[in-house]
């Protein structure tokens, strides 16, 4: 919770793990996926391989902890021995937290956000 300008750290880390993920499927729903891919990458990574693990990463991610895939599924889908399954939201199963951000982000960036309007703040203790 913030109060008198602190952001306790616990509370922090939940806000961005949430922002993280509110941002990939921003992202993942207008087909810029590759814009999460740490640019100092450039382009020396396998780009399937790379849309694979992003979206078992946010098959895990589900809300709903039944809809997340098992461990052994996770494994069998970065193998390449199974199909990594469609991401498949229950807009009922999300947070009002979860869905304040996704409308943060939609009025922040817009429609067209690319990696070079992205720009990651730090946060800073007191």
């Amino acid at each position: 919770m913030i109060c008198s300008g602190y952001m306790a750290p616990e509370y922090a880390m939940r806000v961005i793990k949430h922002m993280s993920i509110v941002l990939a499927r921003l992202l993942k729903e207008q087909g810029n996926l590759m814009d999460l891919v740490d640019p100092r990458l450039e382009s020396d990574f396998n780009k399937d391989e790379m849309t694979v693990a992003i979206n078992v990463a946010l098959l895990c991610c589900n809300v709903t902890s039944t809809a997340r895939p098992t461990m052994s599924l996770i494994v069998s889908m970065l193998e390449g021995k199974a199909v990594v399954q469609e991401l498949v939201s229950d807009p009922n199963a999300e947070s009002i937290e979860i869905d304040a951000m996704r409308k943060h982000f939609q009025s922040s960036f817009g429609r067209g956000m690319g990696e070079k309007q992205i720009e990651t703040e730090s946060i800073e203790g007191p």
